[in-house]
């Protein structure tokens, strides 16, 4: 079952950082692991409380809520524990399936604050067992315990675990380290904007100047590559390091002068560095920064049958859109990135199983409309939570049972239509804010986290606005990001929290 309240709850979470704890410790509770089977003799399951103690100091290491003030380890972490947890999941239902290489930054308790290992882990086992302990190895981590644990059992397999205890406790003990971290940083909180960016606004300017040579070498790679291969537009995810894109095109053009036959497959397409490979659901070509080339080069030589699911598409969503009443079927902006591939088996596992609902005699509560057409959902990957978003959207996860879904959308019309409505509003004074406080301040780009609202935006703006006269001169010449926290780039943005004091 979907713990809907506390879902909605962590959607308005007040910490600095944007993976839900509520998604690694809902994977404990789903599974239900079969080791590889030998010889027909029946494998023990590893039960929720093993798994929860054999991870527990891996993702203490690692977990991205540790990593608020360094959003690019942050956002490295919180990426590849989202395809580590698919990945048990795709174990967990004996499905085979193959992930890149996950890289992950570690705390190291020894050294200084800022000090991380980073590790590149490939999973290649076929099952949770083999999973662990290559993850555990890789961060020097003991496997002594998991190495405990008997592999074959004579007993009866039993299904009925108890997985609530071990929820509890791996809660438990999170929220008292969360406690703890929140403790220290009150210490250090920063209790006045002005002051942070008079001591860090030229720090940023001089940050900002000195990567300005990379800057332009990435312009004119992005420029060399569409000019001599066609390609309609380059484009990376902003939250990364710009060094780290330079890299990444200068690996993109050897790759392309090698295999220029194969480049023509990319002639009027755009191509965005990001967090996968694959081809996008807006035709996007998806390249991993993180995958070696020839990853890439594979995904080139086939992307035209990449586009076949592209095609797809719109049927499915026209389908499932037809059996719940004419809902408007859409994608967030900042939604998890997926292949077209993987958001058609989204969708028709989600219509199948709507498909049973009606097809065991069930039927829509009287109290919804006969028209859902002016409502939103978005159906997201199978890790994802059952909410309603601050934006008045509908998000499920394609593995919601029907028997969830359908009441949950009944009970929750009302509070859709109001955020709905909000939003509606908020988005065009967001939009004039934005171009307000640009102006005002004189920078150079404003930006702000996937997380922030348009209403949070707005507060943000609208009190920036009231200090102009103390910090007009100051930020004028700056990149600004409105998020969580407060920290200054390497590439020389300023970080701000949008509730800011």
């Amino acid at each position: 079952m979907f713990l809907l309240k506390k879902i909605v709850h962590k959607s308005f979470h007040p910490f600095p950082f944007s993976f839900d704890e509520y998604k690694l410790s809902k994977m404990y509770s789903r599974l239900k692991i079969k080791c590889g089977c030998v010889g027909g003799i029946l494998c023990r399951s590893l039960s929720s409380a093993e798994i929860s103690t054999a991870l527990r100091p891996f993702y203490f290491s690692v977990h991205p809520d540790l990593f608020g003030k360094y959003p690019e380890q942050r956002k490295i972490n919180e990426n590849s524990l989202q395809q580590l947890s698919a990945l048990i999941e795709a174990q967990q239902s004996s499905q085979n399936v193959s992930i890149p290489t996950l890289p992950f930054y570690l705390r190291q308790k020894d050294k200084p604050e800022g000090n991380f290992k980073l590790v590149n882990i490939q999973l290649n086992s076929q099952n949770v067992r083999e999973t662990i302990v290559k993850i555990l190895n890789a961060c020097e981590i003991s496997t002594n315990f998991i190495d405990k644990i008997p592999r074959s059992s004579n007993k009866p397999h039993s299904r009925n675990i108890d997985f609530t205890k071990a929820y509890e406790k791996y809660t438990t003990e999170f929220e008292k380290a969360a406690e703890m971290k929140r403790k220290v940083e009150e210490k250090k909180a920063i209790t006045n904007i002005i002051e942070w960016i008079y001591e860090n606004s030229d720090l940023a300017k001089e940050k900002y100047e000195s990567t300005r040579a990379t800057r332009h070498q990435v312009q004119t790679l992005i420029e060399h590559l569409c000019k001599t291969y066609g390609i309609k537009e380059v484009k990376y995810d902003s939250g990364w390091n710009i060094s780290h894109i330079r890299g990444a095109l200068q690996s993109l053009a050897s790759m392309a002068s090698q295999h220029s036959k194969h480049m023509s497959n990319l002639k009027a397409r755009t191509i965005a560095l990001g967090q996968f490979t694959g081809v996008s659901l807006d035709g996007d070509v998806f390249l991993n920064i993180i995958d070696v080339r020839h990853e890439w080069l594979s995904l080139i030589k086939k992307v035209s049958q990449e586009d076949s699911a592209l095609i797809e598409i719109p049927k499915y969503e026209k389908a499932l859109s037809s059996i719940l009443r004419n809902i408007h079927i859409c994608r967030r902006k900042f939604m998890p990135k997926v292949s077209a591939a993987q958001y058609c088996s989204h969708l028709r596992q989600l219509i199948t199983s709507i498909g049973d609902f009606y097809g065991n005699g069930r039927k829509i509560p009287e109290s919804v409309p006969e028209s859902l057409s002016k409502y939103e959902i978005v159906v997201e990957p199978e890790a994802g939570p059952l909410m309603v978003s601050p934006t008045g959207q509908f998000i499920t996860p394609s593995s919601c049972p029907a028997e969830e879904l359908i009441p949950f959308i009944a009970t929750h019309l009302d509070e859709a239509t109001t955020l709905l409505t909000e939003y509606s509003i908020n988005k065009h004074v967001e939009k004039a804010l934005y171009i307000e406080v640009k102006e005002r301040f004189g920078l150079l780009e404003l930006k702000k986290d996937d997380s922030i609202t348009p209403g949070l935006m707005i507060m943000c703006c609208q009190r920036l606005l009231t200090r102009s006269d103390k910090l007009e001169t100051k930020l004028r010449g700056n990149i600004l990001y409105v998020t969580h926290y407060y920290s200054v780039l390497s590439e020389g943005t300023l970080c701000i929290p949008w509730n800011f004091k």
